[in-house]
Formats: C-alpha cells, sequence, structure tokens
C-alpha cells in the first residue's frame, strides 16, 4: 500500500504483466566542445529566414581557433543557442565551444564563439542554432585545413534561407555505465506535440538551458522538504532520491543513479538517484504531455525503472498515467485508477534519446512514441488535475536491468492544452 509523505499520499507505478524484447540500438548524437550542443544529422527545415552575411575562423595568440559570424534575419526571432559547428572529414564533432541565447532582426549581429585546438586535418563549419528544442544549419557549409592550430578558410557564399543536414555524419556511441551522453537531438521543431491532431496551445514549457533546476517548476525529490532526501515512490524501489543527483547543463535536465547508501526514517538504501516533481507548482487537467527523455541503457535493454508519469493528489482515485517507463528492458504505458491499470509496452528499442506523449482527453488517453502511436486506454480514465514526474528509479523487480552510475537526460517537458 502507499505510505504518506507530508499531506499528500504517495502513489506507485505498478507494472503491466505484458512485456516486449527491445530491439536494436540506434543514436544519433553529436558533441559540441565547451558543453553546447549541436545535432545536425536529423535537422529539420526552419521556417525562420536566418541569413549568414559572413563567416570565417581564425587564429587566437595562443594558437587556437576560433570562429566568427555575422548573420541577420528578415523578422526578429529569437533562438535558444547561436554556435558554429566544425566536423571532421571523418564526421567527428569538434565545434566551438561558446554557444549563446541571442536574439536576431535585420539589424546584423556578431557571433564569435570560444577557441579551441583543432587536430591537424581538413575541417567543414558552418552556422547552426536551435529554437523549440531543434537543431538547424545554415548555409554556406565552409572549410578549413589545419596543422593543430592556424588554420586558412576559403570563403563561402551565404543563402537567403537555412537548409537541413540530414548528410552530415556524426557519431553513434553505445552508452556505458561510465560514459554520458550529451546530445540533444530534438524531434519536434514546432511547439505542438508530436504526432498529435488538433490544434494546442503551450500551458507548459521548460526546456532545461539554465545552469539550475527551475524552483519554480520543479521540486528535487519525492514530495519532502527543500533539500532533503526523501524515501522511495515504491516499495519496490532500492533508491532513495536526493536533489544531490538533480542538475541542469549543456540544456538537459540530468537525474543520475549511483550506488551510495542513504537512510531516510530509519531505513537504508543502497542507492541514491533523482526524481523532479511539480506538485504544489504545476497541475493540470487534460492536456498533451510531451517530453524528450534519454533513457539509460543495459545492452538494448532500458536499464533501472526510469519513468515521466504524472499524478493526482489522491492515489488512485485521482489517476496516475504513466507517459512511459521503463519495465523489464521496454517502454511502457498505463493507467492508473480504482478501476485498475491497463496499459501495455511499445514494441522496438527505446534506450536513447526518444519523444514520449500522451493526449490525456476526457474517457481516453492515447499514447505517441517519437510521433507515433503505441497505444490507448479507454476505461477508468479519471479527471482530477495532475502534476508531473520524472524519475531514475532503481528496482530489482520492476525495472529492467540495474546499471549504474546511470544518467537519464531530459532535453524537454511540455504540456499542451486546446
Amino acid at each position: 500500500m502507499p505510505t504518506k509523505h507530508t499531506a499528500v499520499i504517495a502513489r506507485h507505478r505498478r507494472p503491466f504483466a505484458a512485456r516486449t524484447k527491445a530491439g536494436g540500438l540506434l543514436l544519433a548524437t553529436a558533441v559540441l566542445a565547451g558543453g553546447a550542443l549541436v545535432q545536425a544529422a536529423q535537422a529539420k527545415a526552419s521556417t525562420a529566414p536566418i541569413v549568414v552575411d559572413s563567416l570565417s575562423v581564425s587564429a587566437t595568440p595562443d594558437g587556437q581557433l576560433k570562429a566568427t559570424t555575422r548573420v541577420h534575419a528578415t523578422r526578429t526571432i529569437k533562438v535558444q543557442a547561436l554556435a558554429v559547428a566544425a566536423r571532421s572529414a571523418g564526421g567527428g564533432a569538434f565545434d566551438f565551444p561558446g554557444a549563446a541565447p541571442a536574439t536576431l532582426s535585420a539589424s546584423p549581429t556578431t557571433y564569435t564563439s570560444g577557441s579551441r585546438v583543432f587536430p591537424a586535418g581538413t575541417y567543414t563549419y558552418f552556422v547552426s542554432y536551435k529554437v523549440h528544442g531543434s537543431w538547424y544549419r545554415l548555409s554556406p557549409v565552409n572549410s578549413f585545413t589545419t596543422g593543430g592550430g592556424s588554420a586558412s578558410t576559403p570563403s563561402g557564399t551565404p543563402t537567403a534561407t537555412a537548409s537541413p543536414s540530414p548528410t552530415v555524419s556524426t557519431p553513434t556511441p553505445t552508452p556505458t555505465p561510465t560514459s554520458t551522453p550529451t546530445a540533444t537531438a530534438s524531434s519536434s521543431a514546432s511547439d505542438a506535440p508530436l504526432g498529435v491532431p488538433g490544434t494546442w496551445r503551450n500551458v507548459f514549457d521548460d526546456e532545461f538551458n539554465g545552469t539550475s533546476l527551475d524552483g519554480s517548476k520543479w521540486n528535487p525529490n519525492w514530495l519532502g522538504c527543500s533539500g532533503c532526501t526523501t524515501k522511495p515512490v515504491n516499495s519496490g524501489e532500492l533508491s532513495a532520491y536526493s536533489p544531490s543527483q538533480v542538475s541542469v547543463s549543456g540544456g538537459n535536465l540530468h537525474l543520475k543513479a549511483v550506488q551510495q547508501s542513504a537512510t531516510v526514517n530509519g531505513t537504508t538504501y543502497p542507492y541514491v538517484s533523482g526524481l523532479v516533481e511539480s506538485n504544489g507548482k504545476a497541475q493540470f487537467t487534460y492536456g498533451a504531455f510531451e517530453a524528450r527523455i534519454y533513457t539509460p541503457a543495459s545492452g538494448t535493454q532500458i536499464a533501472n525503472w526510469p519513468a515521466f508519469w504524472t499524478d493526482g493528489q489522491n492515489w488512485p482515485t485521482d489517476g496516475e498515467m504513466d507517459v512511459m517507463e521503463g519495465l523489464g528492458g521496454s517502454a511502457c504505458y498505463h493507467f492508473h485508477s480504482p478501476a485498475g491499470g491497463p496499459g501495455g509496452c511499445a514494441s522496438g528499442s527505446y534506450t536513447g534519446w526518444h519523444t514520449f506523449g500522451a493526449e490525456w482527453a476526457p474517457g481516453s488517453v492515447t499514447y505517441y512514441y517519437d510521433g507515433k502511436q503505441v497505444g490507448r486506454i479507454t476505461t477508468g480514465i479519471t479527471s482530477a488535475p495532475m502534476y508531473l514526474i520524472l524519475n531514475n528509479a532503481v528496482s530489482s523487480t520492476h525495472g529492467g536491468p540495474t546499471q549504474v552510475p546511470a544518467d537519464m537526460m531530459v532535453d524537454y517537458v511540455k504540456v499542451w492544452q486546446h
């Protein structure tokens, strides 16, 4: 049975019997040096009329290289980040550090990157920008050759429109327990839920572009005091939730699970991990809920028990909507209420970066993974407000293979309503 935390009844994600084996692992990532992140391989056509007026690379006195570009837009547009990306002849990412937000207009804006050392070789480079969680590449694509410091840069002819870059090759690493992938390839270039029909207005948006968790939107533990380590959500979990395992950097929310004992209310847990929830700060009745999440992997299976879900104040009377939870290595969905907990698991592999969404409407919840419908539930759907939760649980009974340290990353969380 759930137990009480403060004045709120704790709730419990209960596993569904149906499980599927995860398939092959597919990631498309690129790393931008200095903490900024660019994903050009899956960029989409842009509606933003941004023009590159000039683009060049120069050497600094200490032998490093930096990029300078001058751009303007035919209408005012705010971009989440403006950067200069570079690719080696073999497709490796050696991007210039210092991506920064910008407001572009008809008046030209000059952007100068940070400096870095490039291994000897020939590189292509281009201006890239991020809007609505997606990266885009602009023409021209110039090139330079360096012997390890200085560079020569042939001039390029800028074009008046942004161009997608499906031909840029990027590394596709397989995550390991000791490495943290850092790409934030986003699958949606417009402010609308991916794959969900209808007209929507955004009512909640966090793209984690700062350097710390937004306290006006999130609490960094499970219904506990600020800064406290709290007990697990579920009796089947092996990890306490500590704010120390919650961080924001590189455009992502990081929810880390590590092997570290913690004692809460007289019970010692072998792991601590990260959780955020919006109780008391944001709750919704009906709408489209979406998050782009990196699920940690063990081989081709989702590791641990990561989840994106919503919950009411009175479990199970007010309902619980599991948009995605990793069960037995698969990505699964459910809706809990006094009538039960129907749901299922999507076929295929959902390790790495994927977009998980659900449309909650009167009498139904429809689930979308990467913009494709994977399930629909029409029984026991409640109508009480629910708040948002994301957590990287560790469980020996409900989740996939235990893997620590493990980093569950979130590119963005959004909610829309009609």
